[in-house]
């Protein structure tokens, strides 16, 4: 089953049949967060770096600030370990000039890199940057992200090591 995330929209699950999706990833930044190892998963269709007070709070998928703490504390109640949590992104384009607000799409891969790094999740795949919009799925089944251009060829990625049934229980295997 496919799921649409919006703008702003997040989801937390584990194993299943289904697929999520992120389209029209311009200046947002779709995320995916995953243990591999106990197969949950979240993601977030990220619209902006920060919001303001009950703004944040009300959609925590929609502010990279929020959204990443928020998927993390999530997943670990569904019994993720954060030591085994990695991230995988793409988005984050220049899509337009808006003057004051900036190139909305940088701030939104600063925003993602800093408070991945400050939580201590690897960032292990993006596709991020640039001037052209993307699509982002996530397999729940495979452990496998793929990101879709017009024009181009789907591109799965998730590195090998990462995908589901080549994960064991210390980790991923790393090498092959």
């Amino acid at each position: 089953m496919k799921v649409s995330l919006g703008l702003g929209q997040h989801r937390i699950g584990t194993v299943g049949d289904e697929e999520w999706v992120m389209y029209g990833l311009g200046s947002c930044v779709g995320l995916i967060l995953c243990d591999p190892v106990r197969r949950v998963s979240a993601a977030a269709h990220m619209v902006l770096p920060s919001g303001r007070g009950d703004q944040a709070g009300a959609e925590p998928g929609k502010y990279v600030e929020t959204a990443v703490p928020y998927l993390l504390e999530q997943m670990e109640a569904l019994g993720a370990r954060r030591k085994d949590v990695y991230a995988q992104a793409a988005g984050g384009a220049r899509m337009l000039a808006l003057g004051s607000l900036g190139d909305i799409g940088a701030r939104n891969i600063e925003a993602t890199r800093k408070v991945l790094a400050e939580l201590g999740i690897p960032l292990v795949a993006e596709r991020l940057g640039g001037t052209h919009g993307r699509t982002l799925w996530w397999d729940l089944r495979t452990g496998r992200a793929t990101v879709r251009r017009v024009g181009h060829p789907d591109e799965v990625i998730t590195p090998r090591e990462y995908w589901y049934g080549e994960v064991h229980v210390d980790g991923p295997r790393v090498g092959r």
